[in-house]
């Protein structure tokens, strides 16, 4: 039974399709959330060119506050990461042991099969590499 999930979230549709999700199956089982964000330099070279890390710590702290405004009034037991790191699948994965969690849920960005494999998706190295129950939300 999911007691304690983790769901890392980017602040796309899908994370946020995947976060409601999650709150529907810790509803059943009276469990806790896990909401993580990862910021990453991969990230940094896409939103602004000349950013210091403090202005990323800032985003992530906006999609966690988002989170936050979203599970408001629902009474469910949440934790809130923001890590910091270039592997966010690998980031994922290590926070899985840490906070104890035993389920995963993630969205997916709607690759196809082929697009998924050689881009490797975040969704599908966590799916590969878990060792607890992985559901991805589409």
């Amino acid at each position: 039974m999911l007691k304690r999930i983790l769901v890392p979230i980017d602040g796309t549709e899908h994370s946020w399709r995947a976060l409601e999700y999650a709150c529907e199956l810790v509803s059943y089982t009276r469990g806790s959330l896990v909401i993580m964000t990862v910021v990453s330099g991969r990230m940094k070279q896409h939103i602004v060119e000349f950013g210091s890390d403090c202005l990323y710590a800032q985003m992530g702290d906006e999609v966690l506050d988002a989170a936050h405004a979203i599970l408001s009034g629902k009474n469910i037991d949440c934790t809130y990461l923001l890590e910091n790191d270039n592997d966010i699948a690998k980031s994922i994965l290590r926070a899985v042991g840490e906070q104890e969690c035993d389920g995963i849920v993630l969205g997916s960005r709607g690759m196809g099969v082929l697009e998924g494999l050689f881009r490797n998706s975040v969704s599908s190295v966590i799916a590969e590499n878990a060792n607890v129950p992985v559901t991805i939300v589409k």
